[in-house]
């Protein structure tokens, strides 16, 4: 079965494998203190839609205001990291990266609808039907009592 609708292959052109680049860049900023990039993104409570009920009370937007997070606010690190995970070198790497078309192929664009999608038949060793027969009319025909799949014999 093929990936053939527009929104199908949208979505399959849009997944990346970026994990060796990433994994180098995140390796390379380990070292460096302080740390501003990882490969994980800073997490922002404010920006999470399951966390909106919570943010939305009324002590907790008095709260915000009295502590001038209440256009946003920032991720637990600082306006630093999260500027820095958005605009920093690794990222702006990264995004070239993808821009460029890398990380996409055909294999990982068509996904796991191009596995086993033109099966050739095995003839080895066992025969025809795929186990041993000890005798040549068994070697001919499958079983003298009939088939008993409804798959096909090859």
């Amino acid at each position: 079965m093929a990936c053939l609708s527009r929104r199908c292959l949208q979505r399959q052109k849009g997944f990346v494998l970026d994990g060796v680049a990433v994994d180098t860049l995140a390796g390379s900023y380990a070292h460096i203190p302080p740390k501003l990039w990882s490969a994980l993104p800073p997490y922002n409570a404010q920006l999470d839609g399951h966390a909106a009920s919570y943010f939305a009370s009324p002590a907790v937007r008095s709260l915000l205001k009295n502590t001038e997070q209440h256009q946003g606010g920032t991720s637990r690190d600082g306006w630093i990291v999260d500027y820095f995970h958005i605009y920093g070198p690794g990222q702006r790497y990264l995004n070239r990266r993808n821009w460029a078309g890398a990380g996409h192929s055909s294999e990982q664009v068509g996904g796991h609808y191009s596995f086993l999608a033109d099966v050739k038949p095995m003839k080895g060793y066992n025969g025809r039907f795929g186990y041993r027969r000890n005798t040549p009319d068994l070697r001919v025909n499958s079983s003298c009592f009939g088939e008993v799949t409804v798959f096909p014999l090859h």
